[in-house]
């Protein structure tokens, strides 16, 4: 029944794009929902407990996934086999989980605050785990097999989540729930699935884990520099203000990931297709997919700004039950902010593809340098939208960095494949 469900023989592109579309709206949904709910019905004082949880959780989880996806999926030829990246994510999970807990014993957190951060970590790392068996699934040109599991997995765990929370009043039980729920569903699907994909293996010499561990390098400390940067905003409201501040910049803040999510409905489908070309020396075809992915980003910007300018304020005030008349300028701010963090990751992509991944240290080391200096100032000084303005005016920086390093490597490639004749 699992399989003949996440594995028909008729599957085609139509059909990846609609579970890429449904998986993705389910994924972003989700801790919108989680947000919404825990702010309206048991307080936004709470809710601010939930996305500092949440935003702990995805700083560590850069280390359990040490951004090796794009690398593993873009791997078309198997220079490293899926038992390499197996015994990868083994050792930083591991890592991941022993950071964690070092994590939660230095802070001061206690009670519930402590319990929902543990919780979240531990809800983090299986998604670690899973995030390896997709990318296989999407290596071997089955993104919607990954796609499907997604949507399920999300579905089962937001359900648990929000039955538990309704019926507990407490966050961090709802927490547990949730990732007690994922572990579940993990081992229920993808245990029957990835046999059809050469199943799980972990053999492996120290050479070929040195060698990944290096290549992925460059990745892993770009995602855990730009995990700090996306964050930044939020330790800064939890030092300087309480966490009903946190929680009314948290609703605002979640929708820059609306312009994210809809334009990875078009990107992610086509990150293998973005590598072979690259592969099979098409520039003309590799440079103009990038430019229709910029076109989707760009409308979809400028959408969103729109609709949050008309209608965002007393929407999101409505479904949060909370008073955001003072911050519509700063929720349109946080989309902006949304258009530039989908530029640089396509541009990320490219570079990554190009394998040039060590560029990428450079546009993320000197955007935390800019992020350290300037979101304490203007957060403190300027609260909620001090911590919008901080992040857009850093995302906007790394845009620009990561733009030119693209075009600077598409150039110098270019030349050398002409040059090869």
């Amino acid at each position: 029944m699992i399989e003949k469900f996440f594995m028909p023989s008729n599957h085609n592109m139509k059909k990846t794009y609609i579970w890429t579309v449904l998986a993705g709206s389910v994924y972003a949904g989700s801790s919108f929902l989680m947000s919404m709910f825990t702010s309206k019905y048991i307080g936004v004082a709470q809710a601010g407990i939930l996305a500092l949880a949440l935003t702990i959780g995805n700083q560590l989880v850069t280390i359990g996934l040490y951004n090796i996806r794009t690398f593993q999926v873009s791997d078309v030829t198997e220079k490293y086999t899926f038992s390499d990246y197996c015994v990868l994510r083994v050792l930083t999970v591991s890592a991941m989980l022993l950071v964690g807990v070092i994590w939660v014993l230095k802070d001061s957190h206690q009670g519930v605050k402590l319990a929902a951060i543990g919780f979240a970590i531990l809800f983090r790392a299986i998604e670690a785990v899973s995030d390896l068996l997709e990318g296989r699934y999407q290596q071997k040109g089955r993104y919607d097999v990954a796609c499907k599991g997604v949507f399920v997995k999300v579905l089962s765990y937001l359900a648990a989540f929000l039955v538990t929370l309704f019926l507990t009043k407490n966050i961090a039980a709802a927490l547990g729930a949730l990732a007690v729920t994922y572990l579940i569903m993990l081992c229920v699907i993808d245990s029957r699935l990835i046999g059809r994909f050469g199943g799980i293996s972990f053999q492996t010499t120290w050479m070929r884990q040195k060698g990944l561990l290096l290549e992925g390098l460059p990745l892993f400390v770009n995602a855990f520099l730009n995990a700090y940067i996306i964050n930044a905003s939020k330790y800064a409201l939890d030092k300087y203000y309480d966490s009903e501040t946190l929680g009314i910049f948290n609703v605002l803040y979640m929708m820059a990931f609306v312009v994210n999510m809809f334009a990875s409905f078009v990107l992610k489908p086509i990150i293998s297709v973005l590598a072979e070309k690259y592969v099979k020396r098409d520039i003309s075809g590799f440079v103009k997919l990038v430019l229709r992915q910029v076109a989707v980003i760009l409308t979809v910007t400028l959408v969103c700004i729109g609709g949050a300018w008309l209608l965002g304020v007393p929407v999101l005030g409505f479904l949060f039950g909370v008073d955001l008349t003072h911050y519509k300028g700063a929720l349109c701010v946080v989309l902006i902010s949304g258009g530039f963090t989908a530029l640089y990751q396509l541009l990320q992509y490219g570079i990554i593809i190009m394998r040039h991944q060590y560029s990428t240290f450079v546009c993320c080391g000197l955007t935390v340098v800019l992020t350290y200096v300037l979101t304490p100032i203007l957060t403190k000084r300027y609260a909620v939208m001090g911590a919008s303005a901080s992040y857009t005016i850093s995302i906007g920086f790394m845009s620009a960095m990561f733009l030119g390093f693209f075009v600077y490597h598409l150039q110098r490639d270019k030349k050398k494949i002409e040059d090869r004749g």
